[in-house]
């Protein structure tokens, strides 16, 4: 990975009952975000699918990694994310977004657990408010640091 560049993991709710998991990668001038698995469940016990290929083993839940699809994930290996546009990063994929770091109002790091994770282990929430962007719609992004992750180093990223 280049110079400068920090990536991590996290999960997004969309809507009110789904979720994604997303590869998050800073650079000095952007935040970079890309679906790189879409809807897991924490067990089928109270999922409204019962389908265990959402369910990840309980042995590996702390590797933030192993919770993208890596089919997915290769899709960004070779990517120069100091020279990447925005807009070509989004064609890549229309789920994916782009934050301009200029455009962060806020940016904090909430360490409480976030309710409805059940048992995943996660290390509170990374939450952004921005100004909207043609590659960034939402003007509030909340960022759950699944797995084993250091939100300090993180947040400071984002803050550079």
């Amino acid at each position: 990975m280049e110079k400068h560049v920090r990536s991590f993991y996290a999960m997004e709710y969309v809507n009110l009952i789904g979720n994604r998991i997303l590869k998050i990668w800073v650079t000095p001038e952007y935040i970079f975000g890309a679906k790189v698995k879409g809807f897991t469940s924490e067990s089928t016990q109270f999922s409204l699918v019962d389908d265990s290929s959402l369910v990840l083993d309980y042995n590996i839940r702390n590797n933030p990694q192993d919770y993208a699809d890596q089919k997915e994930e290769i899709k960004y290996a070779e990517i120069n994310f100091i020279e990447i546009k925005p807009n070509d990063f989004i064609n890549i994929n229309k789920s994916n977004f782009v934050i301009t770091k200029s455009n962060i109002q806020i940016s904090i790091h909430n360490p409480k657990k976030k309710w409805g994770m059940g048992g995943y282990p996660h290390n509170g929430r990374i939450i952004l408010t921005v100004i909207k962007e043609m590659t960034n719609k939402k003007k509030k992004r909340e960022f759950i640091l699944i797995g084993k992750q250091n939100a300090q180093e993180i947040l400071r990223s984002i803050n550079k």
